[in-house]
């Protein structure tokens, strides 16, 4: 089980870094309709195994803070397991990460993940004179710096840029990105317009197919195993359904609603202070 649930935590999570801006895209005027502008954006997402439900995700757009000393969008994902997957491997992990309003380049990256009886505090941080991004988990000395290209995300902003530069027209990207303990290049094939039908009824969609061949974990024990992602064809990109099948079984994570949510500060509870009655 705790495979299973690892898989599905990765799908909405840790593949994040396979979509990233292309090279240069740190120089790009900004368009009124870029996602980061979407304050209040709230995206919610089942994640499933097959017909079981074991979790939800939730992507956020909170209200613009300063991040070493610069006005920054503040981007949020939080992924939680629910039912029997909550009995067996608990999962309570957020992603927060922190985007310069004025350059539209990642300042810091942060996670805080407790997943079984793993906990994990790590922030990375982003160095754009030195062209470097450097590790650290709490408790622990700053991992040696990568060095990064320009255009290179953390593995959250990635995601809500990425909406603005996914096309409708076949084709393959290369594109750089880091969680601050490597730089990688990876492929994105984008396949097209298709036909979707998902919890929100049916639309078109832009289909695209990240190459998974620098993943890690169960990935590397699964041949023919992919990760397959759906947005929106309308001018807001949103993402509709990430999927991937390996040799466990069919995994994915699905958009429920879209919703806007008017937030005084950029402040949400952290784990330890939740009032539900299953934290």
């Amino acid at each position: 089980m705790k495979v299973v649930v690892t898989m599905l935590i990765s799908i909405i999570g840790a593949v994040m870094p396979l979509v990233a801006a292309p090279a240069g895209s740190d120089a790009m005027v900004v368009r009124s309709s870029f996602p980061f502008h979407r304050v209040g954006e709230e995206l919610q997402y089942t994640l499933k195994w097959g017909p079981f439900e074991v979790g939800s995700g939730v992507l956020r757009i909170l209200p613009i803070r300063e991040v070493d000393g610069e006005a920054c969008f503040h981007l949020s994902l939080e992924v939680r397991t629910s039912g029997f997957a909550d009995s067996i491997y608990k999962v309570r992990s957020r992603f927060d990460s922190f985007v310069s309003v004025q350059y539209l380049r990642p300042v810091r990256y942060q996670l805080n993940q407790r997943e079984g009886k793993t906990r994990r505090k790590a922030t990375v941080t982003f160095d754009w004179q030195s062209m470097t991004a450097s590790y650290q988990r709490e408790g622990e000395e700053t991992k040696e710096p990568v060095e990064i290209e320009a255009g290179t995300w953390d593995p959250l902003s990635v995601v809500f840029f990425f909406r603005q530069i996914v096309s409708a027209e076949p084709g393959v990207v290369t594109l750089p990105a880091t969680d601050g303990k490597k730089s990688l290049l990876i492929d994105v094939g984008q396949e097209g317009l298709v036909s979707f039908e998902g919890a929100m009824g049916k639309r078109e969609a832009i289909k695209v197919e990240p190459n998974t061949k620098e993943l890690r974990g169960v990935f590397q024990k699964s041949k023919d195993s992919n990760i397959l992602m759906w947005f929106s064809a309308d001018e807001q990109r949103v993402p509709l359904r990430i999927q991937s099948k390996v040799v466990v079984g069919s995994f994915y994570a699905e958009l429920q609603s879209v919703q806007r949510v008017d937030r005084a500060t950029s402040e949400i509870p952290q784990d330890g202070e939740r009032q539900d009655a299953n934290p």
